[in-house]
């Protein structure tokens, strides 16, 4: 089958505008297939922002920058920004440029409004925010950066020549300090260098007794777990011990409470005097009965009947 001249050269056209088509899409960072829409954005400075940088928001590309244009009239920078149709930008999201022209790495970037916002139209114009290009801010600065590094510099030469003028001073007390430390760095020295070796032999014998000391409890571990559970076996008894002679002084402590009180027949013998008395008294009495019995038994007898014979 034949075909035209004619038909080959369409079909060649249509094919050169569906790669030319691809090819600016890809080149513009802009999805072959997927929808997209414009929004715009207004800054007082492009900082070096060409068509085909990306947008992002919150450090995730959502589409690029269609069209960057200075307005006569306001002296600002209107950009166009073509925008992906997957990422929700809600009412409230403003713009901003943000990285390094010199490093190529300056892109738009979108902080997104709350949430709950309803999605902004397209073709609407987002705010601008401040530019965060760190190199703007570093220029910015870079007046009063400079001011503070020349004072630090005047103090430090003042501090320098001040310090200079100190030590060369044969009288000053700084120079005689730095003298006198010098001697007690050379004196500690000698005298580590002089006991270097009692050091030695003092770790040494550190190291031994430590090497003993670990020999011991390993050979005598079972042992000193013996010793150790009949001590604790003896304090629990002593405890215990203790424990009763606490209730024995307390028992003690409440008997000597009632003799001192007069509470009971021992208390009032020993609180009562006149029961004392009575006690001499008796005592007395029977020592006389006593006496008059060794004398003359047969008074007391004559009535008494040792056998009774029926």
């Amino acid at each position: 089958m034949q075909y035209s001249n004619e038909l080959k050269v369409g079909a060649a056209i249509i094919l050169a505008a569906l790669a030319a088509f691809a090819g600016i899409r890809f080149f513009q960072n802009v999805p072959l297939f997927g929808s997209s829409y414009a929004l715009y954005a207004e800054f007082d400075d492009a900082n070096g922002l060409v068509s085909g940088n990306p947008v992002r928001m919150k450090g995730v590309k959502v589409g690029s920058v269609e069209r960057v244009r200075l307005d006569p009239k306001t002296q600002t920078v209107r950009v166009q920004l073509k925008l992906e149709r997957g990422p929700t930008i809600p009412e409230g999201s403003r713009a901003s440029v943000s990285g390094i022209s010199a490093l190529g790495g300056v892109h738009v970037s979108i902080a997104p409004g709350p949430r709950d916002n309803p999605p902004i139209s397209p073709g609407s114009t987002l705010p601008s925010l401040e530019s965060s290009s760190s190199l703007g801010r570093l220029t910015d600065q870079a007046p009063a950066l400079a001011s503070k590094a020349d004072s630090v510099l005047r103090n430090t030469s003042a501090t320098m020549a001040t310090l200079n003028r100190l030590i060369s001073r044969p009288d000053s007390d700084l120079r005689q300090t730095l003298t006198a430390l010098r001697g007690m760095t050379n004196d500690l020295e000698e005298v580590t260098e002089a006991e270097k070796a009692t050091i030695r032999r003092l770790l040494q014998n550190l190291e031994a007794v430590s090497g003993d000391l670990r020999a011991f409890t390993g050979e005598n571990g079972d042992s000193l777990d013996v010793a150790v559970r009949r001590l604790n076996q003896s304090l629990g008894r002593l405890n215990r011990g203790l424990s009763s002679f606490e209730k024995t002084s307390a028992t003690l402590d409440t008997i000597t409470t009632k003799l001192n009180n007069g509470t009971g027949t021992a208390g009032r013998l020993l609180n009562d005097p006149s029961l004392y008395m009575k006690l001499d008294s008796a005592a007395t009495r029977t020592n006389t009965l006593l006496e008059d019995f060794r004398q003359d038994p047969g008074r007391y007898l004559e009535d008494l009947t040792l056998v009774k014979v029926f």
